[in-house]
């Protein structure tokens, strides 16, 4: 037998073929359901007493902790700083957030809003305008004597630090560019 609740197109086939006289066992066999779902139906129909098809109860369970409201501002934080942690989240808005666990927001984020956790790209060192442009400087100089390299002053002036290490969690939507500069880690960067 197949799952034992219908919706609302099978009770009404099996209404139907009550209707026509057929038994439980029978009415089972050709909705391919249980002859408890066919009971169930057939008393909730006379209980209604009008024929009508029964509506389905409302389920029980816990009430959402997060309204639409809520949902949205989280996509608004997020947007706005896509490295930002379902922790920092709840402490910026603990007015809203208090009694909401750091998992349901995390929960809230990857299945409702599809904004998952995923490791950050880092920048590439090089772009491919960077790479064309050493490249015309190599072979600007190419024919250069060891004479001329002489007469070059070379100069270690230019400083340099490293900007990011390691890996970093960012939020961005399903389908977006993984290299988007809101969203990537910048590897190397030259101080001016």
């Amino acid at each position: 037998m197949g799952p034992t609740k219908l919706n609302m197109e099978e009770k009404t086939i099996v209404l139907a073929l009550v209707r026509e006289g057929l038994s439980n066992r029978e009415i089972a066999k050709r909705t391919k359901r249980s002859e408890k779902s066919v009971r169930r139906v057939k008393i909730a129909a006379n209980a209604l007493g009008t024929g009508a098809t029964p509506m389905r109860k409302k389920g029980t369970g816990r009430k959402r902790k997060t309204q639409t409201r809520t949902d949205k501002l989280l996509k608004r934080e997020v947007q706005k700083d896509p490295f930002i942690t379902a922790r920092e989240l709840k402490g910026l808005h603990a007015d809203v957030l208090g009694d909401v666990a750091v998992r349901t927001i995390q929960e809230r984020l990857q299945k409702d809003l599809k904004m998952p956790c995923r490791r950050a790209a880092h920048k590439p060192l090089m772009t491919e305008r960077m790479r064309q442009q050493r490249l015309a400087f190599c072979r600007r100089y190419e024919q250069w004597t060891s004479e001329d390299w002489r007469s070059v002053v070379y100069s270690d002036e230019s400083t340099f630090k490293t900007i990011s290490k390691g890996q970093k969690n960012v939020r961005r939507t399903m389908g977006s560019d993984r290299y988007d500069s809101k969203t990537v880690l910048h590897a190397i960067g030259l101080s001016v």
